[in-house]
Parts: C-alpha cells; structure tokens; sequence
C-alpha cells in the first residue's frame, strides 16, 4: 500500500524488523522508537490499523501454552496488550493518536506513553522514546522467542553480579542483556525499563561473553 504522506516512511528500506535488527542498521534523522499507550488492552487492533500506512510497528509477542483435549498447545500472545511501538518522525506519530489536530487517521485509544523521570521545557513529561540500539536488541530477543521465553516481572528477577552479556550461541545469539535467575534457571533478561521485562530460556555459562556498557547505548 502506498503511504498517505507527503514522503515515504521508510526511505532507508527499513520496511520490516527483519531490516532494522541488522548489524548494519543504523537510525534514521528525526526518527525515533515511540512507545504508543493503547487503552483496553486493544494493541492489537491499533498494530493491525497504524501499519497499514506504511509504518512500521511492533507488537511483542510471547508464547502462552493452554490446554485442549488433554494435550498441551502454544500460541503467540502479544507482551504488553496495552502498548504498541512505532518507528517513525513525532508529526507522523503523532497523527494516530487522540492528540491529532484532525481526525482523518486518529485513533481515539491511542495516546503516546511519557517518561515521568525527564521534563521538558515547560516542566512537563517529556513523550517516552527508545535507544535505537536498545530497541534493535529487544526486538531481536523477542523475534527469537520460543516456548518457555518470557516477559518477567522486576519481582521475578534475581540478578548476578556482573555486567553486560552478549549470547554467542544458539537461538538468541546476538543478543545482549543481563544475567539473572529466574525460577532456579540462568538466562539473560533483555528490559526496556518501565515497559517490558524480556527473559531467554536458559543460557549456559559457556554461550555468554561479557561486553561493555557503551556497546548498548
């Protein structure tokens, strides 16, 4: 489908999280990572509606098991039902929230998240935005999730001491996050802080490396 606005919405080529988890992807000027507050649980639906305007979007997703007959089943379900992230420039954005002037693309549910811990000019909070860095590796976490890998409460979380890891081998090689144990098991926690914990399935010693912190930001 062709784009709605003035200009394409991807000029890079980054048309999928395929492309923007790539080593070589670098961020856009003027574009950021926005974090979309959808009320009712409704991400979904707003996901399905804001990428058909040549946006690109992701909705988190983690397998839930459930039981049918006896035999256990998985399906994906998304993280955080109540929240979507859009790539893309803040007039853009910002169209598909309650706060647009006209009510062309406005999605009455949708409303930017903030960030209580910065303040703009004005004293007020500034519109929550995500590392394009940081972003890459969340995305990657959860694009490589499988049965028993997991969003996790901070309550759930027992950190190890250390700092930084990267996994270098097997399904979520690549990723970067912080050695925790969660339910008696070692894996690496991926967090986008006040919004989303991510675990991996268990990790050996042996498949992590440490890095420094400069690497994620």
């Amino acid at each position: 489908m062709e784009s709605l606005f003035n200009e394409p919405l991807s000029p890079k080529g980054y048309a999928s999280l395929e492309d923007i988890v790539r080593p070589e992807a670098c961020e856009i000027p003027e574009y950021k990572w926005f974090v979309l507050r959808i009320t009712y649980a409704r991400a979904e639906k707003a996901e399905k509606i804001i990428s058909q305007y040549d946006m690109l979007t992701f909705l988190p997703m983690e397998y839930k098991s459930y039981v049918k007959d006896g035999v256990k089943h998985w399906t994906k379900k998304p993280c955080t039902p109540s929240m979507l992230f859009v790539y893309g420039k803040y007039a853009d954005v910002l169209k598909f929230t309650h706060r647009a002037e006209t009510g062309e693309y406005r999605i009455e549910y949708v409303d930017f998240t903030f960030d209580h811990t910065r303040k703009n000019e004005f004293g007020r909070d500034e519109i929550m935005t995500i590392p394009f860095k940081q972003m890459q590796n969340f995305i990657r976490v959860i694009l490589a999730a499988v049965p028993h890998s997991y969003s996790v409460t901070p309550q759930e979380i027992h950190y190890r001491p250390g700092g930084l890891v990267r996994i270098t081998q097997g399904e979520f090689k690549g990723v970067t996050g912080r050695v925790a144990r969660i339910h008696s098991q070692q894996r690496v926690v991926v967090s986008i802080e006040g919004v989303l914990n991510f675990a991996t399935t268990y990790i050996p010693k042996h498949y992590l490396e440490p890095i420094e912190e400069e690497e994620e930001q």
